[in-house]
């Protein structure tokens, strides 16, 4: 019995020394705690070494190729060749000053005459105590040569890209400039960064963190030569047409003394912009000395109310909705009443107008009245197929989609303000230019664009063509109505605006009012003058837009300020290209007659008409070029307006 009670207990004390002293529930939820744990050290690795691992190894890649990495871009030519923009080998002096073995004031002295810098200011960086200290930058390879030549110890002289736009001003806005990081600023220069650095098959070389290259077994192409070449750009842009454009606008800038101006010259045939001219404008040599307002591109970043030059999207979209057709009239009063607000012409009544009236007399109430036969609906649903409202897609950086108020926020006002361009859109100038294309381009609608192709620059084969998107946006009858209306607008009319001699020119003048800023009412006796225009009528080949915002001079209209600069860069593209006159120029009595019996008077150029203005003007500025003193800001639209546009 007593060794049963014995064994009993020894049992018992085994079953109490194999219990765990920490209860069971505890050890689990530790163990499901270290399973979470692996679990997500399991899935943090895969999100970093499978999930991120190529863009984690190429962030790593990147970092140790870009210190000190001289690399040329690739140039960006016009689209015959010319270079517009190009990189050269610059070098940066940087000077240790206890390593000298001359005195600081001797050194100040010998740098600055070889450099042709400041000895004060080369002997005050010396002086500051630095370990290190930068004495110049961008030298040229003769100067850097002297330096060299003295031979002192702790002096070193870096080679560095420079980007050198031998153009000056030209084009600026369409090519953007490179900032002292190396990397692009607007225009060609940010939206191509990559294409511009391409070296293509030669793999670029791995640094360490001092900026020392790492060695590595590699086959193929090296780096160690010469600094390899980015990929060369070519653009739409004729390097002749742009001279005019810009000569002309400026011209007529200077002289009507606006806030900026803008001139745009494209193919409707395929949407390649073959000049692109802006006032202000900067020079991308010297961009850092220039304002924002000079260095954007205001014609695709600020937006307008078009004014009348809208009527041909109106007339255009009535007559594809099935709103009106071809033989439609309109009784114009002089006023029309919509709700409690009331749209004026600028000239009175005009009795019962067909469409060709419409575009003659520029009529607000017919426009309105036309605009009104549309459902809100159908209208906005045209204008977005015309690119309003939305990006045209252009291959530059920082585009406005414009302004378009959705149709079920209209009030019957802004249905009918908008009918003449005013109301419920505000567009850049390159929006409008895009749209009135496709009437030029018989409906098809070409996405605009500046960039002709890439190509390697050591073989000249082309990588890659611009392939422009295109779409129908009008039936090819309706766009040649349209623009046959167009050309006897300006054939019948009495402006200067499209009169070029040899030429039926389709287009519409506008002077709109000015909208605000901050975008409520109307700023009191500003206008935004322009014209738009396509020629031949018959057979469209080229297309020109002008803007010119807030003249003050010829009476601010659409006709007597951008009328001029449109026939003196149409009349001289027109030559230029070799485009086939619309008729042959008879002289009478000293004067050309055109079709309708009319008299077409001899262009005459701004750049001639008010030279002396502009000699003064260049005489106080230093240059022939804008100078950036205008100031650019952005119009907003009025859902609310009611005032006459002409």
């Amino acid at each position: 019995m007593s060794s049963t009670i014995e064994l009993q207990s020894y049992r018992e004390a085994r079953r109490r020394r194999r219990q765990p002293k920490i209860p069971i529930w505890r050890i689990r939820i530790l163990q499901a705690v270290l399973a979470l744990c692996v679990l997500a050290i399991c899935v943090r690795l895969y999100y970093l070494q499978i999930y991120k691992g190529g863009e984690i190894k190429g962030k790593a890649f990147e970092q140790r190729q870009k210190s000190r990495m001289l690399i040329h871009r690739g140039a960006i030519t016009d689209r015959h060749g010319l270079p517009l923009a190009i990189d050269t080998t610059r070098y940066d002096l940087y000077i240790h000053p206890k390593l000298l073995k001359v005195s600081y004031k001797e050194a100040a002295s010998k740098i600055a005459r070889i450099a042709k810098i400041s000895e004060e200011k080369v002997y005050k960086r010396l002086s500051k105590g630095y370990p290190v200290v930068t004495v110049a930058k961008h030298l040229e390879r003769e100067i850097v040569e002297e330096l060299q030549s003295l031979n002192w110890p702790g002096m070193d002289i870096v080679p560095r890209p420079f980007r050198h736009y031998p153009e000056g001003f030209l084009a600026a806005h369409i090519l953007g400039y490179v900032n002292h990081d190396t990397r692009g600023q607007g225009g060609v220069e940010q939206s191509k960064q990559n294409t511009l650095i391409s070296t293509g098959d030669i793999p670029k070389p791995q640094l360490d963190g001092r900026g020392k290259q790492i060695l590595v077994a590699q086959d193929g192409p090296t780096w160690d030569i010469t600094p390899p070449l980015g990929r060369h750009v070519e653009l739409t842009i004729d390097n002749a047409l742009q001279h005019l454009a810009e000569k002309e606008l400026n011209a007529m800038a200077v002289h009507s003394m606006c806030t900026k101006a803008s001139a745009i010259l494209l193919d409707p045939t395929n949407g390649e912009i073959l000049a692109w001219a802006n006032y202000p404008t900067y020079d991308p040599n010297n961009y850092s000395k220039f304002p924002f307002s000079s260095t954007k591109n205001w014609a695709m970043v600020d937006v307008y109310q078009p004014g009348s030059t809208f009527k041909i999207i109106t007339v255009a979209s009535g007559l594809e909705t099935g709103a009106i057709h071809k033989g439609t009239v309109f009784h114009d009063g002089g006023a029309f009443t919509v709700g409690r607000q009331t749209i004026h012409n600028v000239h009175g009544g005009n009795g019962t107008i067909n469409l060709l009236n419409l575009f003659i007399h520029s009529s607000n109430v017919a426009s309105a009245q036309l605009a009104l036969r549309m459902t809100p609906k159908q209208f906005y649903d045209k204008l977005t197929d015309f690119s309003l409202g939305r990006k045209t897609g252009i291959d530059l950086p920082g585009e406005s989609k414009g302004l378009l108020l959705n149709y079920k926020k209209w009030k019957p006002i802004d249905q009918a303000t908008t009918g003449f361009g005013q109301g419920a859109i505000s567009v850049t100038p390159l929006q409008l230019a895009t749209a009135v294309s496709a009437v030029a381009n018989r409906g098809t609608l070409i996405q605009p664009h500046v960039i002709r192709r890439i190509y390697d620059p050591k073989t000249g084969v082309t990588e890659r063509w611009t392939e422009a998107e295109k779409r129908q946006v009008l039936k090819p009858e309706i766009a040649e109505h349209v623009a046959k209306l167009l050309g006897d607008n300006i054939s019948m009319g009495n402006q200067i605006a499209g009169k070029i001699p040899g030429y039926v020119v389709a287009g519409k003048t506008g002077t709109a009012q000015r909208v605000r800023e901050g975008g409520k009412g109307y700023a009191r006796g500003q206008t935004i003058a322009s014209f738009i225009g396509f020629l031949p009528a018959d057979d469209p080949q080229i297309l020109c837009l002008v803007v010119v915002d807030n003249p003050q001079t010829d009476g601010k209209w659409g006709n007597t300020i951008a009328g001029p600069v449109f026939n003196a860069i149409t009349s001289e593209a027109a030559r230029f290209l070799g485009i086939p006159k619309s008729y042959e120029t008879n002289e009478k009595n000293g004067q050309v007659i055109g079709p309708f019996n009319k008299i077409v008077p001899k262009v005459v150029k701004p750049s001639v008409k008010y030279a002396e203005e502009l000699a003064k003007y260049n005489a106080a500025n230093g240059d022939g070029n804008a100078d950036g003193n205008g100031t650019a800001t952005s119009t907003n639209a009025s859902s609310n307006s009611k005032k006459q546009v002409h």
